[in-house]
């Protein structure tokens, strides 16, 4: 839970308590009732405006966009858009010590760890050779390696062999038409 989800977590739960002390301890004392409610809606609001806000970015997000974002903002991505492409079950790793995975999901049985790498450059070996390490660490069936790059020749002949999928910058355009024409329909 992230230091915003936190406080604004915090303020919900201060605001109840008070709305609750109202009714506990004095009928009288209006005033409380007021400030818990006014401060549970603000704790629920700061909580939900960033996630819906969040949505909305991503839901229109072209390669420009996702080229500018953070390596966080592109993992957040990416669980956004497996979401959307019906994977389930996703989840994000902690941010150090991941052991080579960014977001773990599932499809049709197959539960797959993906390292999100959002590059300038050609995405090398190192990362085919983390995420590989990850598949027995998380118990995971298929290791995949994301970016909004591309591969280098090395880092295809090691996925070959590993049986590791590497989805480049032309998978992730496909994805994203894919989700755009299914939020249409």
């Amino acid at each position: 839970m992230s230091n915003h989800e936190n406080e604004s977590l915090k303020l919900f739960v201060v605001g109840i308590l008070m709305t609750i002390g109202y009714f506990v301890f004095d009928w009288h004392f209006a005033p409380i009732l007021y400030v818990g409610l006014v401060i549970s809606v603000l704790g629920l609001f700061s909580a939900i405006y960033p996630i819906v806000s969040e949505r909305k970015r991503f839901a229109s997000a072209q390669l420009d966009t996702i080229d500018k974002m953070s390596g966080k903002e592109f993992e957040q991505y990416t669980a956004f858009l497996l979401r959307k492409l019906e994977f389930n079950g996703i989840s994000m790793t902690k941010a150090f010590g991941d052991q080579g995975i960014d977001v773990i999901a599932s499809k049709n049985g197959c539960k797959h760890g993906i390292q999100c790498k959002r590059w300038k450059n050609k995405v090398g070996n190192k990362a085919v050779q983390e995420v590989y390490a990850g598949i027995g660490y998380y118990s995971l069936d298929k290791a995949i390696v994301l970016t909004n790059s591309y591969f280098t020749e090395s880092a295809k002949q090691l996925a070959a062999k590993l049986d590791v999928e590497l989805w480049d910058r032309s998978k992730l355009i496909k994805m994203i038409e894919t989700v755009h024409t299914n939020d249409k329909n």
